[in-house]
Order: structure tokens, then C-alpha cells, then sequence
């Protein structure tokens, strides 16, 4: 028998969708490295820089984290918390996260005054796993999520939405003893099965877009793309110009060979702005080719 999730109706009507900067919530992925623990103005700090020459108020950029904080400085806007006060480990779950983003979301900006304020959201890596699966729980109304959110667009950069690749699981499992994000990342896991391909949207409608790269050895090309996004970008160059994992958040000069997808097939490879470039432009413009 076939379920139809409905999620409870805003009390008033949606934003609607324009060009222009709303808030951008930035949100991390993955930290392989000692304890887990991030400062997110580093983290994104070559995005946040270029976002800011591009008009963005420094308040109009947010920044969530799910780790403790590192540097000796909190850094991040908005810090994940559990039930007794403790900040997220690997060994949180990617579902329990994505609830907290959610409220959090919610309370802070979909649900304000004025009929809710409406955010984009640029996450990296399983970030992007986070918010996907914000959304779709919200649609299912799965318990403690939201009614409802407003988010605008969404840009995934190198998220895992088909699987991490399995020499990076490998590594996860010979030096950290396989964690449950780990896990939850893991090609047909419980976690990423119960995602359907086609990301979900929120109340006002979600436009998304997923860039990946071919010389990333953590998430492979195709499951960078793997969602049924209405855009897609896929790297592909050499050299000193290939676009690692890391890359992916960070460069935001120069052109790289690549290809798109918006409908139909995908295009021929040409010359593509930067990786932080194309997110400045998913989110600023209410549709971008």
C-alpha cells in the first residue's frame, strides 16, 4: 500500500522564489582527523570570503557545525547539542543531526514572523547527506522534525549520496574503527536507502544542485550527481587544475573543464567557473544554467 507523506501546512504562504541574498547556511562535512572538531570560519573560510565580494553581509552568512569546537575559538554560528548537552561525534547518527539542523532551521528562520524567512543552504561532503535527509523527514513528518521549512535552493559539494568511496571507507575503518557515519555512508546503507533519489523540497520549493568531480577520491564523480538534482556539475580536468574533495569548498578562481546536466543528457565538456563560484550563483539566482 502506497503512503503519502503530508507535511502540516504553514500557517502563512510561502516566500516565493527571486534573485537576491537570503541567508546561506554553510554546512561541513566529514572530519577524518583527531577528535572531530570544527571551526567552521576556517572551515569555509575561502567561500565565505568570496560570498562577502559578492555582496553578502557577514550576518547573512551561517555556519553549522555537529562536532566540538577546535582553534580555541567557537567559530560556528550554530552548534549541534544532543539531549544531555554533549556536541556531536562520528558516532552520531547523520539521522539525529539532520533533526537538530531542521529545529533549528525552523525556529530560527522558517517559522519568524512575517510569514518565516526563507535560507539557502551550500553544504560539503555528508553535510549534504544532513540536509537531504533534514527534508525529507520533514515531508514524511517523521517525529520531532519541524512542519515545515523554507528553504530556497541547496548546493551539494561532493556529498556522498550514492556511497563514500570504499577506499575511503577502508581508511575510516582501519583508523577509526568504523564510526556510524561511517557506516551510514557506506554504499546501500539502512541511512542512504531510505533516501529516494529525487531529493525532497521544502514548503516553498527546493531548487538543488550537486557538483562533483572526477579526481575526487573520497566521493566518487557519479555519486557526487547521483540525485535527481535539477542541476548537476561534473569536474574533470588535470594537473594542477584536477578538483579534489577538498577542492570543492575551496577554489574559487579560474575555470575547469566540466560538464552540466540540467535536463536530457549532459553537455559537452568546456571551460566551468569555479566550484565556489557556480554555488554563489545556485543560490543567488533563483535559476541558474
Amino acid at each position: 500500500m502506497a503512503i503519502a507523506f503530508v507535511a502540516a501546512a504553514p500557517a502563512n504562504a510561502a516566500p516565493s522564489r527571486s534573485d537576491g541574498r537570503s541567508k546561506v547556511i554553510f554546512v561541513h562535512g566529514f572530519d577524518p582527523s583527531g577528535a572531530a572538531a570544527i571551526n567552521c570560519r576556517e572551515e569555509w573560510a575561502s567561500a565565505i570570503a568570496y560570498f562577502k565580494s559578492r555582496g553578502y553581509a557577514d550576518n547573512q552568512l551561517i555556519t553549522y557545525s555537529y562536532y566540538k569546537n577546535k582553534s580555541g575559538s567557537n567559530g560556528c554560528t550554530t552548534r549541534f547539542k544532543d539531549a544531555n548537552g554533549d556536541y556531536g561525534t562520528r558516532e552520531t547518527s547523520l539521522t539525529t543531526i539532520a533533526r537538530h539542523f531542521a529545529n533549528r532551521v525552523y525556529n530560527a528562520y522558517s517559522s519568524s514572523p512575517y510569514g518565516g524567512q526563507k535560507v539557502d543552504v551550500v553544504a560539503h561532503s555528508m553535510g549534504g547527506l544532513v540536509v537531504r535527509a533534514a527534508l525529507y523527514h520533514v515531508k514524511k513528518g517523521s517525529p520531532g522534525f519541524p512542519p515545515y521549512l523554507y528553504i530556497e535552493d541547496v548546493v551539494t559539494l561532493g556529498t556522498p549520496h550514492n556511497g563514500a568511496s570504499m577506499g575511503q571507507l577502508t581508511l575510516c575503518g582501519a583508523f577509526m574503527g568504523t564510526p556510524r557515519q561511517c557506516n551510514q555512508m557506506a554504499p546501500g546503507s539502512d541511512f542512504l536507502d531510505d533516501l529516494p533519489q529525487t531529493p525532497s523540497k521544502s514548503a516553498m520549493g527546493t531548487d538543488w544542485t550537486a557538483v562533483s568531480s572526477y579526481d575526487d577520491t573520497t566521493v566518487s564523480e557519479s555519486s557526487g550527481t547521483w540525485i535527481n538534482a535539477q542541476h548537476k556539475l561534473q569536474y574533470n580536468d588535470s594537473g594542477d587544475k584536477a578538483i579534489s574533495h577538498t577542492a570543492l569548498k575551496s577554489h574559487k578562481n579560474f575555470t575547469y573543464r566540466g560538464r552540466v546536466k540540467h535536463s536530457g543528457s549532459w553537455s559537452g565538456y568546456a571551460q566551468r567557473v569555479a566550484p565556489v563560484v557556480r554555488a554563489y550563483q545556485a543560490v543567488y539566482y533563483k535559476s541558474t544554467q
